[in-house]
């Protein structure tokens, strides 16, 4: 067998001769392109270590969350950072490659949808949205079928011994409150504080995605005004998604403590 070679192993060539920008004399056009393909590549990693915690979580082992939980507020951090990066394009310059880019938009990214998916926000009226892939759509309605992130926590709690029944109705949602209020009492053993911190690791994602949304918010403000964005949409749009929560539950629980 032989030898494995760096460029080889990453397929670096390739990577490298991915970037294509649709107007040669704009010098950010390089600088959009790379961080929005970045961003796809660390939306693919938040979607691995999301399925891997899930899949911990279902099996009754909330321990084997926490590592992939901690890796993806790694990965958060990294994502807010990036849109300072991004912000170092001035208005002018966006313009100047702006145009040709209509109708694409950063709402087209199937994987951060995916994302939603996964952790608990799911707006099933948005699978088959025209602007998806049908590649995306596809994946959309295979996730719309399996446990979230959070339905895998409860059913973590379910298995030792925690009273947090699945269902939407006030009585289950009322008991898997008391459930929880009950969890940030009585974490002081080793079983209920392992639960105690995969729920902080949880809302500690919610809080950083709440916080990505509202740079990225400030972020296509500073660029584009109160402009229409190529996809349709515009500032208004991302201002609306700011207070979308994965783990409603999690945060409503604070005022019952």
């Amino acid at each position: 067998m032989p030898d494995t070679e760096y460029g080889t192993y990453l397929r670096i060539d390739e990577l490298l001769h991915l970037q294509h920008p649709l107007t040669p004399d704009a010098h950010d056009e390089m600088l959009f392109v790379v961080i929005h393909q970045v961003y796809e590549l660390w939306f693919k990693l938040v979607l691995h270590e999301v399925d891997s915690a899930t899949e911990s979580l279902l099996a009754g082992r909330p321990q084997g969350a926490i590592a992939p939980l901690r890796r993806v507020l790694s990965i958060d951090e990294v994502l807010i950072a990036q849109l300072r990066v991004l912000e170092t394009m001035s208005p002018e310059g966006f313009l100047r490659f702006r145009d040709p880019l209509k109708p694409a938009s950063g709402l087209q990214s199937g994987q951060f949808r995916a994302i939603e998916f996964a952790c608990g926000w799911r707006d099933e009226s948005r699978i088959d949205d025209p602007m998806l892939t049908p590649r995306d759509r596809e994946e959309l309605h295979r996730r719309a079928l399996l446990p979230t992130l959070y339905e895998a926590f409860c059913a973590s709690l379910r298995a030792h011994g925690v009273d947090a029944p699945d269902g939407e109705g006030d009585d289950e949602r009322a008991r898997r409150l008391n459930a929880l209020r009950l969890l940030y009492g009585e974490h002081g053993d080793a079983e209920r504080g392992l639960l105690h911190l995969v729920c902080e690791l949880l809302l500690d994602h919610d809080e950083a995605i709440a916080r990505w949304r509202f740079h990225h918010t400030l972020m296509a403000a500073r660029e584009i005004g109160s402009r229409v964005g190529t996809g349709g949409l515009g500032v208004g749009y991302l201002r609306s998604t700011v207070d979308r929560r994965f783990f409603p539950e999690l945060w409503e629980v604070r005022t019952l403590l």
